[in-house]
């Protein structure tokens, strides 16, 4: 795993392109439906009762929370006592750069710069990484399939086909992830096999160039990873608890969004005629989560917020209403979330900057 500073040129492209792809959204957003508008959003937002957003906010900051609580159990399961406070940066740190970066790419990477700068030796900043990413993965999976086993109705109810082929897309994309780190762990060297001849058949086709220097990239990846978790792998509690933070964090993340909607149920007289349960709303949100993992674009801009609105108007009629969930639903769970773990961030590689100068 590359532990580079953090480009500063590229964190301004990345940035840009993001402000860019939110610009759009929200001109498209505000210009296709009639009788949306700024001021309707701040018409919703003082009708949401009070408690139900603080509620909101407060998920927003445990999440990033437990993010970090996972990398601090993995990191004293290795011998490192990271104040909760570090712990905190390195999760702020994976969400930010992920926010900014296609894929979600910069957000390891970023974390396991700030780690290393503190004292944890690379190798053990990989296991710890690669364990907590493949706990999330598995966590992940874990709420799909509590998801669609509980309200396989509400997705067979999603109007749109292109949604649901989203969500089983991301799902399965998320699923071969999971699958090629168990296959790791059970037979490394089938998966180099298989790799590589992926890789000969990319570059026969001449989609892949540099043939050799990918198989070589695939080898040392895959060596690294199993090695990672074979690191971890003795100490079963850290990689329970590991598992099941990474639980709570997305059933917490999922919360914002539950808190949001209820909130205006609970205020608003248009919304009074909605019967929902809380687990119905809990699965939706799933949903809107899961389909987002198929759009390779930063945050899912875009995506996510068509996701919802899709997804959504199986319980809300008006559209104004509906897109003023979405954005509040949104604005605290990517774009004040992103905001605030940048923020955080940057007080933490300031601080890292100084301790390295005075040293």
């Amino acid at each position: 795993m590359e532990t580079k500073k953090p480009s500063l040129k590229k964190t301004i492209v990345n940035v840009a392109v993001l402000l860019a792809l939110i610009g759009l959204t929200f001109f498209i957003i505000f210009h296709n439906n009639d009788g949306f508008s700024p001021a309707s959003v701040g018409d919703f937002v003082s009708k949401i009762h009070w408690p139900f957003l603080v509620g909101a906010f407060a998920c927003m900051f445990l999440n990033i929370g437990f993010k970090g609580m996972s990398i601090g159990v993995l990191s004293r399961a290795l011998g490192y006592k990271k104040g909760p406070l570090r712990n905190y940066a390195y999760a702020s740190a994976d969400i930010y750069f992920s926010a900014i970066t296609p894929s979600a790419t910069g957000g390891q990477p970023a974390s396991a710069y700030y780690m290393v700068k503190d004292g944890i030796p690379i190798s053990h900043t990989t296991a710890i990484l690669s364990v907590n990413l493949l706990m999330y993965t598995a966590s992940l999976m874990a709420l799909s399939l509590i998801t669609f086993i509980l309200r396989p109705n509400l997705f067979a109810g999603i109007q749109s086909w292109i949604v649901k082929v989203c969500i089983i897309v991301g799902l399965l994309v998320q699923l071969l992830f999971l699958s090629i780190y168990v296959m790791i762990m059970v037979s490394e060297k089938l998966v180099i096999k298989i790799a590589t001849w992926l890789v000969k058949i990319g570059a026969f086709f001449r989609i892949i160039k540099h043939k050799k220097e990918y198989i070589g990239r695939i080898d040392a990846s895959v060596h690294r990873f199993k090695a990672s978790v074979q690191l971890l792998s003795h100490n079963k509690k850290a990689m329970i608890a590991s598992f099941m933070l990474n639980f709570i964090e997305r059933i917490v993340y999922i919360s914002i969004g539950v808190l949001v909607f209820y909130g205006a149920l609970y205020n608003i007289p248009e919304l009074a005629g909605v019967k929902i349960n809380v687990i119905d709303i809990y699965a939706l949100e799933a949903f809107c989560w899961f389909g987002s993992y198929c759009v390779p674009l930063p945050g899912a801009v875009g995506a996510s917020e068509a996701i919802f609105n899709n997804v959504f108007s199986m319980v809300i009629s008006n559209v104004v209403l509906l897109s003023s969930t979405m954005l509040i639903t949104r604005g605290i769970n990517f774009y004040i979330s992103f905001l605030f773990a940048g923020l955080v961030t940057v007080i933490h590689h300031v601080r890292v900057h100084f301790l390295t100068k005075a040293s």
